[in-house]
């Protein structure tokens, strides 16, 4: 398994996305994203943003986390997240975290694990995102991994402005913050050949 912790700094390859790093060490910051209007979903972006609440989750923005994993495969095993998050008020909500290979034109879905209801109020909780089996995928040099959150609340997610805690280092992540732990990543590369000496100056592999 590999595991990437979130950061809120722009990433350099899709800059509205911020980077996500594999090692800890970064200090713990937070986003605010601030919902208008009615919807009953609304996406919890990776830096502070408004947005206005709709009926139906929708395409990925370009506006969660990315990491690069480079060119090899994830193999086909258990994804899962944990995400500290809070609301402006207590409600009950329920949360999706998506994953997608993005290769700088087209989302290709991997997979996507969704939460129960419950309640969320002011108070940093860690929501936990059970492990779900996914297919494998396969992923370029420039291949980008792209997770994005979404909230809701069936009264309305209005007025929710859900708050995501993160690092604050492109480098060094902060655990249980913005935390994904993928499947098996196979880094692609050339056949080893061993070379064994028969005794007689022959030499096979």
């Amino acid at each position: 398994m590999t595991i990437y912790y979130g950061s809120n700094v722009a990433n350099g390859t899709l800059a509205t996305a911020s980077t996500m790093s594999s090692t800890t060490g970064g200090t713990e910051t937070t986003a605010v994203t601030t919902v208008s209007g009615g919807g009953v979903w609304c996406e919890t972006f990776s830096r502070a943003a408004s947005e206005t609440a709709v009926g139906a989750i929708g395409s990925p923005s370009g506006k969660g986390w990315v990491a690069s994993p480079g060119s090899g495969s994830f193999a086909t095993g258990n994804w899962s997240a944990a995400i500290a998050l809070s609301i402006a008020a207590t409600a009950t909500v329920a949360w999706t975290v998506r994953f997608y290979k993005y290769n700088g034109s087209t989302y290709t879905s991997i997979g996507t694990i969704a939460t129960s209801g419950a309640s969320l109020g002011t108070t940093r909780t860690v929501i936990s995102f059970s492990a779900t089996s996914m297919s494998g995928i396969s992923f370029g040099s420039s291949d980008l991994l792209y997770v994005d959150l979404w909230m809701n609340d069936s009264t309305g997610t209005g007025g929710d402005n859900p708050k995501v805690y993160e690092s604050n280092s492109a480098t060094q992540g902060v655990a249980n913050d913005v935390q994904v732990t993928t499947s098996t990543f196979s880094p692609s590369g050339g056949v080893t050949h061993k070379i064994i000496c028969d005794g007689f100056g022959g030499m096979f592999t």
